[in-house]
Protein backbone atom coordinates (compact mmCIF):
# COMPACT_ATOMS: atom_id res chain seq x y z
CA UNK A 1 0.00 0.00 0.00
CA UNK A 2 1.12 3.47 -0.54
CA UNK A 3 2.35 6.29 1.37
CA UNK A 4 -0.41 7.99 3.15
CA UNK A 5 0.96 11.19 3.26
CA UNK A 6 1.47 11.10 -0.53
CA UNK A 7 -2.83 9.93 -0.08
CA UNK A 8 -3.80 12.52 1.55
CA UNK A 9 -1.44 15.16 -0.45
CA UNK A 10 -3.26 13.76 -3.76
CA UNK A 11 -6.67 13.43 -2.27
CA UNK A 12 -6.12 16.81 -1.05
CA UNK A 13 -5.47 18.32 -4.70
CA UNK A 14 -8.03 16.73 -6.04
CA UNK A 15 -10.43 18.31 -3.32
CA UNK A 16 -8.64 21.77 -3.82
CA UNK A 17 -9.37 21.61 -7.69
CA UNK A 18 -13.07 20.79 -7.04
CA UNK A 19 -13.51 23.32 -5.35
CA UNK A 20 -11.65 25.42 -7.27
CA UNK A 21 -14.12 24.71 -10.17
CA UNK A 22 -17.36 25.15 -7.74
CA UNK A 23 -15.90 28.88 -6.92
CA UNK A 24 -15.47 29.84 -10.59
CA UNK A 25 -19.14 28.47 -11.55
CA UNK A 26 -20.54 30.67 -8.79
CA UNK A 27 -21.80 33.43 -10.33
CA UNK A 28 -21.93 32.47 -14.06
CA UNK A 29 -25.49 31.38 -14.16
CA UNK A 30 -26.01 34.69 -12.41
CA UNK A 31 -23.83 36.87 -14.64
CA UNK A 32 -25.28 34.85 -17.61
CA UNK A 33 -28.92 35.49 -17.57
CA UNK A 34 -28.22 39.03 -16.56
CA UNK A 35 -26.32 39.88 -19.72
CA UNK A 36 -28.20 37.04 -22.51
CA UNK A 37 -31.20 36.51 -20.61
CA UNK A 38 -32.15 39.83 -19.77
CA UNK A 39 -31.04 41.70 -22.85
CA UNK A 40 -34.12 44.14 -22.60
CA UNK A 41 -33.28 45.54 -18.58
CA UNK A 42 -31.40 48.53 -18.74
CA UNK A 43 -31.25 51.57 -16.80
CA UNK A 44 -29.08 52.22 -13.62
CA UNK A 45 -30.03 49.25 -11.29
CA UNK A 46 -29.26 46.84 -14.47
CA UNK A 47 -25.87 48.41 -14.88
CA UNK A 48 -25.30 48.53 -11.21
CA UNK A 49 -26.04 44.93 -11.02
CA UNK A 50 -24.17 43.53 -14.01
CA UNK A 51 -21.00 45.53 -12.57
CA UNK A 52 -21.23 43.90 -9.09
CA UNK A 53 -22.02 40.29 -11.02
CA UNK A 54 -18.42 40.88 -13.15
CA UNK A 55 -16.32 42.16 -10.10
CA UNK A 56 -17.76 39.05 -7.77
CA UNK A 57 -16.76 36.44 -11.15
CA UNK A 58 -13.03 38.35 -10.83
CA UNK A 59 -13.09 37.96 -7.19
CA UNK A 60 -13.90 34.40 -7.80
CA UNK A 61 -11.48 33.68 -10.22
CA UNK A 62 -8.71 35.21 -8.50
CA UNK A 63 -9.70 32.75 -5.17
CA UNK A 64 -10.59 29.81 -7.64
CA UNK A 65 -6.74 30.05 -9.35
CA UNK A 66 -5.43 30.43 -5.67
CA UNK A 67 -6.99 27.38 -4.78
CA UNK A 68 -5.67 25.60 -8.05
CA UNK A 69 -1.98 26.48 -6.83
CA UNK A 70 -2.26 25.67 -3.59
CA UNK A 71 -3.33 21.80 -5.68
CA UNK A 72 -0.56 22.35 -7.85
CA UNK A 73 1.82 22.57 -4.88
CA UNK A 74 0.06 19.57 -2.53
CA UNK A 75 0.43 17.48 -6.28
CA UNK A 76 4.48 18.41 -6.42
CA UNK A 77 4.78 17.77 -2.61
CA UNK A 78 3.24 14.54 -3.06
CA UNK A 79 5.57 13.67 -5.65
CA UNK A 80 8.48 14.52 -4.21
CA UNK A 81 7.92 12.35 -1.28
CA UNK A 82 7.62 10.01 -3.75
CA UNK A 83 10.90 10.75 -5.50
CA UNK A 84 12.36 10.65 -2.64
CA UNK A 85 11.31 6.61 -1.59
CA UNK A 86 12.66 5.33 -4.61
Amino acid sequence: MGNPDIQELNQRAGQLRSLADHIDSLVDSAKNHSTTGMKSWSGPNADDVRGKLKTWQTKCGTVAKALRDEAQQCTQDAKDLQDKKK
